[in-house]
């Protein structure tokens, strides 16, 4: 499976050696939603992004210190299934306005159509059609500028490197880095790169800014720049789980900042607790205790939820219930519903859904979600 991927992505012969190098992050399973399941995604989504509606307004990078304005325009999204009574339901994780794994969905959907012809049918993607069709939407979409161009801080050290060189190579658009970037006084952006200056117009980021040493010169002048971004960098501080906290999300139960666990009247074992501003299933605490979550530091920047129990999907040859966590790549439009521009599961088998988890069990790691057959 990650032979035929990067054969695929472009990424098997490369003088960064062949990409993914970890041999665990794909699932040999096809997935493919029921229409139940699928319903529901939609169903939960745009309730969601309805309810997000007042946060994603562009008046909000301004208020950050911006010169131009930008609209939140991606949506990744986390559902897990779970058990629910003597069935199962979904039951959100998390969101964060920020991209990720297009490319890698898109060629795994291209490898599942030649292993299993029947699933070309079946794309990770709603309301387009061919291969074709969605990467004409989805270049407009994230790359659509006359001169983009990819941005990551210390790419080559990234565990997201398969993913990165492979968006870089679909797109066709170079990698830059904060160091290789300079902006003038218009607010032009200029890539400095193999001794060449080019400018750009439209930045598909990947950085996190504050990964940034907090003198880095890129921080005091991209905020002047003027040119369209996918996935603004801004907007992964203005639009993620935190916001849980303060929102009514129809069909999820009710999320607290952690000095405030106790209003949820649950016992802190049936808790979890998140950091706001964690990722990968860094900063977690499952099953904690009260003198856990009371001795927080800054408890105002961590998240209380329920804690639920997954629902098995399926069990693998070897006796491992596999479960599944569900990652859903939108595409926000201020005059147009919600794109659901790629499906993925994480399949996985131990405690939690990360990719560090993964070792190697047959059925574990990541996969696309197919949408159902139109039979069914």
């Amino acid at each position: 499976m990650h032979h035929g991927w990067a054969e695929r992505a472009g990424t098997a012969d490369t003088s960064y050696h062949r990409l993914p190098k970890d041999l665990t992050l794909f699932s040999e399973w096809p997935v493919i939603a029921s229409h139940a399941l699928q319903q529901r995604l939609c169903t939960r989504l745009n309730a969601l992004c309805a309810t997000l509606g007042p946060h994603l307004q562009a008046v909000r990078t301004l208020e950050k210190g911006w010169k131009q304005a930008h609209e939140a325009d991606v949506l990744t999204v986390d559902y897990a299934i779970v058990e629910d009574g003597n069935g199962w339901d979904i039951r959100l994780v998390e969101f964060q306005a920020f991209t990720s794994l297009l490319s890698t969905g898109f060629r795994l959907h291209q490898l599942h159509s030649d292993l299993w012809p029947e699933l070309a049918d079946c794309p990770p993607w709603h309301d387009v059609g061919c291969d074709a069709e969605w990467l004409q939407n989805a270049r407009e979409w994230v790359v659509g500028g006359n001169s983009p161009a990819l941005l990551e801080h210390q790419v080559w050290q990234r565990g997201t490197l398969f993913d990165l060189y492979a968006t870089s190579l679909l797109w066709d658009v170079p990698i830059v880095e904060p160091h290789q970037v300079e902006i003038d006084a218009q607010g032009r952006l200029f890539s400095i790169l193999n001794g060449k200056r080019n400018q750009h117009d439209q930045i598909l980021n990947r950085l996190i800014l504050n990964e940034l040493p907090t003198e880095h010169p890129f921080l005091e002048n991209i905020k002047s720049a003027q040119l369209r971004w996918h996935s603004h960098p801004e907007w992964f501080f203005l639009v993620q789980k935190g916001l849980c906290a303060d929102l009514k999300i129809p069909f999820e139960p009710r999320n607290v900042r952690a000095d405030a666990w106790r209003e949820l009247g649950i016992n802190p074992e049936h808790l979890v607790a998140k950091k706001m501003d964690s990722c990968g299933g860094k900063d977690l605490l499952l099953s904690p205790n009260a003198k856990d979550l009371d001795q927080l530091d800054f408890a105002k920047n961590w998240l209380v939820q329920p804690r639920y129990t997954p629902y098995p999907i399926a069990e693998n040859s070897q006796g491992d219930a596999v479960f599944a966590e569900i990652r859903l790549i939108v595409r926000l439009d201020p005059v147009k519903a919600p794109w659901i521009a790629m499906q993925i599961v994480r399949m996985y088998c131990a405690e939690q859904a990360s990719a560090s988890f993964f070792k190697g069990r047959e059925g574990e790691g990541a996969t696309i979600l197919h949408t159902p057959p139109s039979s069914e």
